[in-house]
């Protein structure tokens, strides 16, 4: 897993009153609903298409939320980390290792159309949807704080549909007994990124554990509503699910064990766990090019049999001559029946 995404929320690292700067030359600005985008002129084209989309990714985040929310947005797209750097508010630069960043108190969200030191071009779409999910958490509960390690993991399982990188980090993470508790995530997310891969896939499953099914999502809504109403993210934990942090923590290793089949792993740090891990993950990859060549098999047969039923010669016409009766008299002479006169056949 590669991270290139953050949010920046309000506080030290960015004040309220930090001026934002003017677009740059050669970007021009467009008000399309309730968005301002602003983008490179000769990028028209690439970013049409997260216009495009917009409305429908915002609709899905705002329904996970269970809230009805602002969508009055500014969201900046820059051709390279260096320009995005110059579109973001004075004096609060974006990490230097992210491909899109959400300002949330301010509705800001900027991207790039390059990566970090790779400058490959990132799943823009992926990375818009992952920091409007940062706007719409804060806005969901009206500014209010939660755990970095919630704020992270609500992002990437609204825009992140790679499961496997994330299972991958767990099953070594678990593995190598390098697994980081959330009270050290509460405090601070790491800098390296071996922890810090590690910290987002943690956070990502813890929750996805938390909405793992419908009564989960409505006790999930439940949460957000009572962070809305001003309580405190561990008082929200207890009146939705009726855990501490600590009792989260322990229900969700637990769950590990039970997903990944790794109890085991969970308590020894050896090689040949190492290895029944990456071996997990191997069959897991082999599986989903298994069940991708059988939907292929399928849909070329059908496509077969489509061709067939198009190259079938067409059925004979109904309305041919009768042929003249045979009758069969009483003595087995057959005869037959002609203007209403029986003839014996000889």
């Amino acid at each position: 897993m590669v991270v290139t995404v953050a949010s920046v929320g309000a506080g030290a690292q960015e004040a309220p009153e930090l001026a934002l700067p003017s677009p740059l030359h050669g970007y021009e600005t467009e008000r399309i609903g309730s968005v301002t985008w602003t983008f490179p002129e000769s990028e028209r084209g690439r970013v049409a298409k997260l216009i495009e989309g917009f409305d429908e990714h915002w609709a899905e985040v705002e329904s996970n939320f269970g809230a009805v929310i602002d969508d009055d947005l500014i969201i900046r797209v820059a051709r390279n980390p260096r320009e995005m750097r110059a579109m973001a508010p004075i004096g609060a630069p974006p990490p230097d290792y992210a491909t899109g960043v959400a300002y949330s108190h301010r509705g800001l969200i900027l991207l790039t159309m390059s990566a970090p030191q790779t400058w490959e071009p990132p799943d823009l779409e992926v990375v818009l949807v992952h920091e409007l999910s940062h706007v719409a958490l804060y806005r969901a509960v009206l500014g209010n704080h939660v755990p970095r390690w919630f704020n992270e993991g609500v992002a990437i399982q609204q825009s992140e549909v790679r499961l496997l990188p994330r299972m991958e980090s767990l099953l070594r993470a678990a593995a190598q007994r390098s697994m980081l508790r959330l009270s050290e995530l509460d405090k601070h997310f790491p800098n390296r990124p071996h922890e810090v891969n590690i910290a987002y896939a943690q956070s990502a499953d813890v929750v996805g554990f938390l909405r793992r099914s419908n009564n989960d999502q409505r006790r999930f809504h439940r949460l957000i509503q009572s962070l809305r109403d001003g309580e405190t993210f561990d008082t929200a934990l207890s009146t939705a699910y009726g855990w501490t942090r600590v009792g989260l923590e322990r229900q969700w290793r637990e769950s590990l064990r039970t997903r990944y089949r790794i109890l085991p792993a969970l308590f020894a740090g050896s090689t040949i766990w190492v290895l029944a891990a990456i071996l997990v993950v191997f069959a897991y990859r082999k599986r989903r090019r298994y069940h991708h060549a059988k939907l292929q098999q399928m849909e070329y047969r059908e496509q077969l049999e489509s061709l067939a039923a198009a190259s079938q010669p067409p059925p004979a016409p109904l309305s041919t001559p009768a042929p003249a009766a045979e009758v069969v008299t009483d003595k087995g002479v057959p005869s037959v029946e002609h203007d209403g006169k029986s003839h014996t056949l000889h």
